[in-house]
């Protein structure tokens, strides 16, 4: 049985199509304005990001340098901080010889380190406890403490005692990241 709708209901819908088909090609528009805006973003939060990691990169060559005692004139971070120990002096090596140690990420992430004056790695080998505070992203020191009680028990720093045994081999995070 075949339904015949008189001409005004075909010219209805003819009308509703066509605004259905108009509400489209707006709706096309706007997600075209969107995803420019979207690329414009991104396009500004890689640069952003691009300007960070230089100025961190920048940051922490001149906290090496004055932490070496050969930058010239006064140095960023030697403010008011005690002398340092030949046991620090060691660790402090050690420390910054690891890419599990991070100056600059450790200042952005402590701007109290920064008010203090003090170089950072020796900050973080004086008072890795309380707060607790991380040498950088690719080191957990709570997890940390948890899986080796006896760092704490020895009055070791957490991050110098994972270097000084044989599971920092070859690490580049703790806990290690599954590959």
């Amino acid at each position: 049985m075949t339904v015949h709708r008189p001409k005004s209901d075909a010219a209805a819908l003819q009308a509703e199509l066509a605004d259905a088909r108009a509400e489209l090609a707006e709706l096309r528009r706007a997600q075209e304005q969107v995803a420019e805006r979207e690329a414009e973003l991104v396009a500004a939060r890689d640069q952003a990001e691009r300007a960070a990691r230089s100025l961190s990169e920048a940051l922490a060559e001149r906290v090496r340098i004055d932490a070496a005692g050969r930058g010239r004139g006064s140095a960023l971070m030697k403010g008011r901080q005690k002398p340092v120990t030949r046991e620090e002096e060691a660790q402090l090596e050690l420390l910054r010889g690891s890419a599990l140690w991070d100056p600059a990420w450790y200042l952005r992430t402590y701007p109290d380190v920064v008010e203090l004056g003090e170089d950072p790695a020796l900050h973080f080998v004086r008072h890795p406890y309380y707060p607790v505070r991380q040498p950088s992203e690719r080191f957990d020191v709570r997890q940390y403490l948890i899986d080796h009680p006896d760092a704490v028990e020895q009055r070791i720093n957490p991050l110098v005692h994972f270097l000084l045994t044989p599971e920092s081999q070859g690490a580049d995070a703790y806990p290690p990241r599954p590959r």
